[in-house]
Parts: structure tokens; sequence; C-alpha cells
């Protein structure tokens, strides 16, 4: 097996040199460096990883934690972190939660174990479930960056969208394209001031639009979403326009109105959250809320890589709020027999 001093040897350096040469160190002229590499090249010399990692106590490792991946929207996390990262020179562990985060706090403990440089951390319905542990391991010295919104999290470093004013810009186009019975079909609210149905209400509120509890109906799934449609639609006057909270649900909506026989945009608007890519996939295409997934992915890896690198753990922690925009496309229109000019002429 060839070894650092046979390389060493022919080259007629020192064994540092040579070691410092293949772990591409600026301190080694540029000629040199590169006749090691091509000497060790010919020679079949592997770098030993492990070894190497064990004396510079790194692993070259990022570990990523999401709940799920059945939801569309944390695989386009997940993608887009990978690139981030392995642009950055590292290799990306992930680790899924589960749906309810019941495996969160296993999941750091695994990543510790293994010695990751830093984790990225996806919160979820929950908030963080682990957050006694997450407190545990920054004060250790181990970098961990949050996104999504956490109650109380003032010490650890965060990326959260602001899905407030997102919600905020979806209740005024449903507002101004004049709608005034519109339903919701989703989650609770859970990210504190953050959180969509926030800013949604207050869209409406400023228009003294009523949003009744009973338009209002919780959804997880294809079952739960066929039941809310069925109930909107018997209502004695049913909505115009339904705000499915996430773009996976508003798919869903859609299969079940055309089931109904429901047009969309004609008989009823759509609208959803996130802008994934199944927005463009189903027709009409869907008006929802977004622009803003890879601005936060950007900054989670980009927080986490500034900790690891500064090694500076009792820095104040950075939390980055990135805004989402409406992005307008075929699923919204008037309600049925109505103009813009009409619903303008109404506003005014």
């Amino acid at each position: 097996m060839v070894t650092l001093e046979d390389i060493a040897r022919k080259a007629g350096v020192s064994h540092s040199t040579v070691s410092r040469a293949l772990a591409d160190s600026p301190l080694i002229n540029p000629e040199t460096k590169k006749r090691i590499q091509q000497l060790a090249d010919e020679a079949g010399y592997q770098v030993n990883q492990v070894a190497r990692n064990l004396k510079v106590r790194s692993t070259r490792t990022i570990g990523l934690v999401v709940p799920e991946v059945s939801n569309p929207f944390y695989p386009r996390i997940i993608q887009l972190v990978a690139d981030r990262v392995r642009e950055a020179g590292y290799n990306l562990q992930l680790h899924l939660s589960g749906a309810e985060q019941e495996s969160e706090v296993a999941s750091l403990a695994s990543l510790r174990e293994h010695r990751a440089d830093g984790i990225l951390l996806v919160t979820g319905e929950h908030g963080l479930v682990a957050k006694e542990q997450v407190s545990k391991m920054i004060r250790s010295g181990l970098p961990i960056v949050l996104m999504g919104w956490v109650e109380g999290a003032d010490q650890i470093d965060m990326v959260t969208g602001n899905d407030a004013s997102g919600g905020y810009e979806l209740g005024r186009h449903l507002v101004d394209l004049g709608h005034r019975r519109i339903a919701v079909i989703g989650k609770p609210p859970h990210r504190g001031v953050y959180d969509r149905m926030l800013g949604f209400r207050r869209a409406l509120e400023e228009s003294s639009v009523d949003l009744p509890e009973n338009v209002v109906l919780p959804a997880r799934d294809g079952h739960q979403v066929r039941d809310c449609v069925h109930q909107l639609l018997a209502l004695a006057e049913p909505p115009t326009a339904i705000f499915a909270y996430q773009d996976s649900l508003a798919a869903l909506v859609y299969k079940h109105l055309d089931e109904a026989g429901i047009s969309i945009p004609r008989d009823m608007t759509v609208v959803g959250f996130d802008d994934l890519d199944l927005a463009t996939y189903i027709s009409p295409h869907l008006t929802t809320v977004g622009l803003h997934t890879e601005p936060l992915a950007s900054e989670f890896v980009r927080l986490l890589l500034e900790r690891i690198r500064s090694k500076a753990s009792d820095a104040a922690a950075q939390h980055v709020v990135i805004s989402p925009r409406i992005v307008v496309r075929a699923s919204s229109a008037p309600p049925r027999g109505t103009s813009l000019v009409q619903t303008h002429e109404a506003r005014t």
C-alpha cells in the first residue's frame, strides 16, 4: 500500500508538505502541489479521510432534519439544501423526524453521535419538540439552525417565512376580485405572528368580509378534503372561493370539485400556498403564494456555514425573515355573474 512517506520520497519533500499538498493547502507552492498530487494519482494513493477528519475534528457532514417527505414542500427544501451544502464542500445526512415530529429527539442524537459539523432542523406543526436538546447542543458548541417559527427561541439561529404577509396578499386578491363568501380548508394556525391565516383574516376584516367558523374547516388528507368540499357545497349559500392552506390540499380540492361538476374558476375560485411545482401541473394553473423557498433554503445553509466557520457559539442569534409573494394564475376570477368592472364599482 502506498503511503505518504512513499510520495514524499518520490517528490523529494517532507511528509508534512505532502500532507498539506493533498489537503489542497494554500501554504504550498502551486507547482509543488500539482506535482505531488500527480505523483499521488499515478501511485494510486488514497487519502484516509476518516483519519483526516479525526485530526481536524470535522466530518464535512451537515445533518438535515425534516418532518416528512409525503408533503411536497419538504422534498423541495431537501433538494435546495442539498445543492447548497454540496456546493460548500459538505455531505448531507438526512433524517425524518416524523409527521408528528416523534423522532426529532432521536434524529438530533444520531447526528451528534455521528459527529455532524452542524445541523439544519426544519420544524413542523408542533414547533420545536426537542427544544431542550437543541439548547444543550448549542451550548456544547454544535451549530444548529432552525427553519420555521418557534416561540421563545430567541437564542437560536432561525430562518422563517413571513406567511402572514403572503396570506394578507391572498386575502386582498380574493376581496379585490369581488368574493364575499370565502372558505378555508386546511390546518389550524401554528406559526405564531407569521401564520398565513393571521394575514388572511386581517385582509378580510379590513374589507368587512366575514369568515364564519363553519367555513373554516380542518383537513389533512384526501378523505377529509372530500368531506370538507361536500360540506361547503351543501351550504344554503356555498362559497365562491376556497383558500386551501397549502398547494397539495388545493390539488385535492380540484379533484373533488371536478367530481361534483364544479368548474374552476367559473363556478369556484381556488387558491393555495407554497407555489410548489404541482401548481402549474394542475389545470387551471393555481393562484398561490411563493417565490420564497429558494431564499429560505439559501439563508438556512448560509447561517449554519457561518456558525461552523466562525466557531463563535456565543455570538448573538440571527433571525432571518423572508416574505413570500402572491403568484396570480388562472384558478382565480371574479364570482360568477360579476366582472372586474363591477367589483371595482362596488368597492368605490
